[in-house]
């Protein structure tokens, strides 16, 4: 049976896996942006939906809560450089985190996917932090207030089964931030847990907390 994820909720990780090389998926789906257009005296007038392309990305944390490595897409290089971050790489260093990309896949089910590999996460990683990140240049455009439904689905491949659904809404707390913090991974006495979280952060926020490698 597939658990509906609440704010705040949380479930027990990778205890039904069959094998020791099972691969979790952590997939996002999202709607389009419904944006204010203006005329040429900025008067605002009708409502306009439109695509957006996200960012799915994740950050790993030590027990001192110190990031270790991460899964940023190379498209932000830039700017990674710019705040003296790592370049973007799509798999994590021990292998266990691996980054697709099913946007340009019109039968997938998700648009973006990170998979996961219980068995091969480094001991060093105690917590790991799930976003959906914004195309910095176009931020003053448009917010996590304005994008329609965002739904993060847990499957589990090997026996064909979603485990758990987290349904985030668009809301005014979202305005002028950049970045969702979808959940987190966590280790807890020996086992995994996930809890999901829905909360919107700024730039500024993001740099200051990830900051670390």
């Amino acid at each position: 049976m597939t658990a509906i994820l609440e704010k705040s909720q949380i479930i027990n990780m990778f205890e039904d896996s069959k094998s020791n090389n099972a691969s979790y998926s952590f997939g996002i789906n999202w709607g389009k942006v419904e944006m204010q257009k203006r005329n040429f005296l900025g008067i605002k007038t009708k409502k306009v939906a439109s695509d957006i392309d996200l960012d799915f990305t994740c950050v790993m944390f030590d027990s001192q809560k110190k990031a270790i490595d991460w899964i940023y897409s190379p498209k932000y290089n830039s700017w990674l450089i710019q705040n003296n971050f790592p370049l973007g790489k799509f798999q994590s260093k021990d292998g266990a985190f691996k980054h697709h990309d099913d946007t340009s896949n019109e039968d997938s089910e998700h648009k973006k996917v990170i998979n996961v590999n219980p068995e091969k996460i480094s001991e060093e990683v105690y917590t790991v932090f799930f976003y959906l990140n914004i195309d910095v240049k176009k931020t003053k455009q448009t917010d996590f207030s304005l994008v329609d439904s965002i739904e993060l689905k847990i499957n589990h491949p090997e026996i064909d089964k979603t485990l758990s659904e987290f349904k985030i809404q668009p809301n005014s707390n979202k305005k002028n931030k950049g970045t969702l913090v979808l959940g987190k991974l966590y280790r807890e006495n020996g086992t995994w847990k996930f809890m999901a979280m829905d909360k919107a952060i700024d730039e500024k926020r993001f740099i200051r907390f990830t900051r670390g490698f």
